[in-house]
């Protein structure tokens, strides 16, 4: 019997919401038999990006290298483009071994795998340019004719990005794949408890009912598998990649920057600068122009931000520190921002407002998210106090003799067979 794997992302799942979800109805035989964690730590910046290509890879962002969710670009600062393609992972992934092995991968809206091997790929991209629209950028990073395909047999059900639409149309396209491909590894990432999370606060009456949208999906996907006829060989993955907080202020790093002249813009474009931040939510780097910018005397500056209150900085990291705690250690500075504050690298003018964010160090209290696992080559009912996102690959690593090196987890013997 051939193994076969589906890994369901949850983003934005929290550690919490597992004594909710397990009691769903749609999920009951799931978590009978799953092994599980609910104190899985992300990793630093814990945004989905980063978060997402540690699980696949096993490595911190630093070693990874995809250290936030957008590239720092001077010119498009207020729009940056995204780390979208596999181009840009500087470490292996499991998928790239599992195709090596002769299986057949799918991935749906995974973050940071655009125009990579996988066999049939529909990309989480957008378009960033004028002239360009979702089609045809999706069409471009993905594997068009199953892209194509896709969307004219389920185009009713989207709404451009907007949510509970999206994740009903990627549920839609992931069933009909378990039913006419023959695939042996889905990747599937859904954001709509991200979505409500985000714009509705961390505990709202929205994010329930994203949790409850979930659970209903996650039921249609197990029940595909079973008409397809491959539950019983199906190891099944529910994971988040980070959880939220709440906030109430938001500072804006580059105006502080551009107030010490640090940094010049007009309009929305930066100009110059000697220093300019990049915000992930709830931290940001700061990164300066060369090496003739004083850094000591940015430190001094920085330290004399976070003495004001207003503006919400916790710590201030320097490039070591940031190398030791898993992030861009390329970049000279990083602020952890305080409970109830996030960052903000928008140059000129506003943008939509929001109630919880992320990005903070993973190791906050209530912060963390959950790994559950169920399947052929499960142990039943095993219980992990702790874990991290980095422990993932090494995991499947041994499950599928993917032969992985070189990672920074560990594997989860606990949870294997």
């Amino acid at each position: 019997m051939e193994k076969k794997l589906l890994i369901l992302s949850f983003d934005a799942l929290a550690g919490s919401d597992y004594k909710y979800l397990k009691d769903k109805i749609e999920m009951k035989d799931f978590f009978d038999k799953a092994s599980v964690c609910d104190n899985v730590n992300s990793v630093y910046p814990s945004v989905t990006y980063a978060c997402h290509t540690s699980i696949v890879t096993g490595k911190v962002p630093n070693h990874h290298r995809i250290v936030t969710n957008t590239l720092l670009q001077k010119n498009r600062v207020n729009h940056p483009d995204w780390y979208w393609q596999r181009k840009y992972i500087k470490a292996d992934t499991f998928y790239d071994r599992f195709i090596d092995q002769g299986y057949k991968v799918a991935s749906f809206l995974w973050p940071v795998t655009a125009k990579s091997r996988i066999n049939y790929i529909f990309p989480e991209v957008l378009p960033n340019r004028f002239w360009d629209s979702q089609v045809f950028t999706v069409l471009r990073n993905g594997s068009p004719k199953f892209v194509l395909d896709l969307f004219l047999k389920y185009k009713d059900k989207v709404d451009g990005i907007r949510q509970p639409n999206l994740d009903d149309f990627v549920t839609a396209c992931v069933i009909d794949t378990i039913i006419n491909k023959d695939v042996d590894v889905f990747m599937v990432h859904l954001t709509d408890l991200d979505a409500q999370r985000h714009d509705y606060g961390c505990q709202s009456d929205q994010a329930k009912l994203a949790l409850d949208r979930l659970a209903a999906r996650f039921g249609k996907f197990v029940q595909a598998l079973k008409d397809k006829g491959i539950y019983e060989q199906t190891n099944i993955i529910v994971l988040g990649d980070h959880h939220q907080k709440d906030f109430h202020t938001k500072v804006n790093v580059n105006k502080l920057l551009a107030d010490k002249l640090w940094l010049l813009y007009k309009k929305d474009k930066v100009v110059d600068y000697k220093a300019i931040a990049k915000s992930n939510g709830g931290s940001c780097y700061i990164y300066v122009k060369n090496d003739k910018v004083d850094k000591k005397e940015l430190l001094k500056i920085l330290k004399e931000f976070k003495k004001d209150p207003n503006n919400g900085i916790k710590e201030i990291f320097d490039s070591k520190e940031i190398a030791k705690l898993g992030a861009d250690g390329q970049a000279d500075f990083m602020l952890e921002g305080q409970d109830g504050f996030i960052f903000s690298d928008y140059i000129g003018g506003g943008e939509k407002g929001k109630k919880a964010d992320h990005g903070y160090l993973p190791s906050l209290p209530n912060y963390q998210t959950f790994f559950a696992m169920a399947g052929p080559d499960v142990k039943e009912n095993q219980v992990v106090e702790s874990m991290s996102l980095i422990d993932i690959a090494p995991t499947l690593s041994e499950i599928f003799n993917l032969n992985m090196v070189d990672m920074d987890g560990r594997i989860i013997e606990e949870f294997i067979k």
